[in-house]
């Protein structure tokens, strides 16, 4: 027996064991699974440690929106995206910055101009003596100084690249926010889905104890033989063996709904099912509609076409002014020697060593790929609609189709079963038809659940936008 902890080739080795065992047997079966109980990952959270919360499919949608790390970290590309637009355009506000230093020299130079600049120049201050071998000049120094950048329109052309790439960000959050939405909405269908496949499984386990006792009877009055209630007795364990795997196919749906809501570890999301309808909410619409993935991949268009604008505008003149207020003093607090400066400065690149010419093609050649690449995008998001559009039509056609043969098979084997009582039907007709009502029954969940993912693809995906000419997308 398994007990505690194990390791995978361990637990295959007793599973070979279990079924070399029990390949003749069906008694091998109930073996295996008992043995297998016995088992549990090490780390594994008890139960009882887990807070089950149920939630509506609306609220798993905003809980996503708001939760999904996703969307945190596209809300703050955003968020910083935003911040390079002030970056970009600082330069066109004035600059204002103090400045203080302090400097000693016996330099010649520094010392004639230090005393020029304290206002402590006199008449001996020109004694050739002095002038060539001076004593150390402290110089304390402080400086207020203005910048101005009116005219640079490579400057402007940044500017306006950062506004497109913000916009870009802006609209990634957004889309972000709608494909956690999405997702949680997947999610959450799967999760509602597994708990009807466990209700399908026990009514499925239910049945099969009923016809093994109904077979048992019959047995026991010399109707039936031993085959047919070990065969009974196969159908009733692999009933039992399927109900064990819905149960975890309905922890591991929970666990994967929690993941995409955002929730903390042990609380696991119920989604509230509708027997009839898969989900008792209606696909959940998005407030804000639209491709905003496609509309992101536009304003990149923009900002490169800005970019390409910049490295070429790297050659037009660029027109600055400046002002410096500044003062000198060879003691801290005292009278000291002022001066100011103003100025204006055109500068024009007439060589920059092929770095301008460089740039503009790199940046033309960088806009033809980011052009491509959303042309592409705009024709893969038609063809997902068209798919999406199809899928969601065909999905609806056969969850309908699927709901009749389930209906059918569940009563084929009503009659089947009074058929069995009556003495008119074989153990093994009476399983065959147990079995195909349960098979189509998975069938029209499993059905129904494809057509609510479709639909929830198809909200996602569409644009009335797609609709119309490239040209138009691309310029909108």
């Amino acid at each position: 027996m398994l007990m505690g902890t194990a390791s995978l080739d361990e637990i295959y080795t007793y599973m070979n064991i279990f079924m070399m065992r029990s390949v003749r047997s069906v008694w091998g079966v109930p073996m295996l699974l008992a043995a297998l109980q016995g088992f549990s990952p090490s780390g594994a959270p008890p139960l009882a440690a887990q807070e089950v919360r149920r939630v509506t499919l609306a609220e798993a949608v905003e809980e996503a929106r708001a939760n999904h790390a996703q969307v945190g970290v596209a809300e703050a590309r955003a968020l910083a995206a935003r911040e390079q637009i002030t970056a970009a355009g600082a330069s066109r506000w004035p600059t204002l910055g103090l400045e203080a230093g302090v400097l000693s020299s016996t330099d010649p130079v520094a010392a004639f101009g230090g005393r020029l600049r304290q206002g402590r120049f006199t008449q001996a201050d020109f004694d050739p003596a002095l002038l060539n071998d001076p004593d150390a000049l402290t110089d304390l120094d402080g400086a207020l100084v203005l910048g101005w950048t009116p005219v640079d329109f490579s400057r402007d052309a940044a500017l306006g690249a950062a506004r497109a790439n913000a916009e870009a960000a802006d609209l990634g959050a957004t889309w972000a926010r709608r494909v956690a939405g999405y997702q949680a909405e997947v999610r959450y269908v799967e999760a509602a889905g597994a708990e009807l496949m466990l209700e399908a499984a026990r009514s499925a386990t239910e049945a099969a104890e009923a016809n093994f006792s109904l077979v048992e009877r019959h047995a026991a009055e010399g109707v039936v033989t031993d085959a047919d209630v070990l065969r009974a007795r196969a159908a009733l364990e692999d009933a039992r063996a399927r109900q064990i795997v819905a149960e975890q196919g309905v922890d591991d749906a929970r666990g994967r709904l929690a993941l995409a809501l955002g929730w903390p570890a042990g609380t696991v999301p119920a989604p509230v099912v509708d027997a009839e309808g898969l989900v008792a909410e209606a696909p959940v619409i998005p407030d804000d509609l639209g491709r905003a993935d496609l509309w992101a991949s536009e304003a990149q268009v923009r900002a490169a076409t800005q970019v390409a604008s910049q490295a070429s505008r790297a050659r037009l003149p660029r027109i600055q002014g400046f002002a410096r207020l500044e003062a000198h003093t060879n003691e801290s607090f005292s009278d000291a020697g002022d001066s100011w400066t103003v100025g204006l400065r055109v500068s024009v690149p007439l060589f920059t060593g092929f770095e301008v010419g460089a740039r503009s093609a790199a940046a033309r050649a960088e806009l033809e790929a980011v052009t491509l690449g959303h042309e592409q995008r705009l024709d893969e998001a038609r063809t997902s609609l068209a798919e999406a559009r199809r899928g969601a039509e065909s999905r609806r056609r056969a969850a309908l189709a699927a709901e009749a043969a389930a209906e059918a098979a569940e009563e084929a084997a009503r009659l089947m079963r009074l058929r069995f009582d009556e003495g008119l039907a074989t153990t093994a007709e009476l399983l065959a038809a147990e079995a195909a009502a349960v098979r189509q029954h998975t069938a029209a969940v499993n059905a129904r659940l494809e057509h609510r993912i479709a639909t929830a693809s198809l909200l996602l995906l569409d644009d009335p936008r797609l609709d119309t000419d490239l040209a138009e997308g691309v310029n909108r």
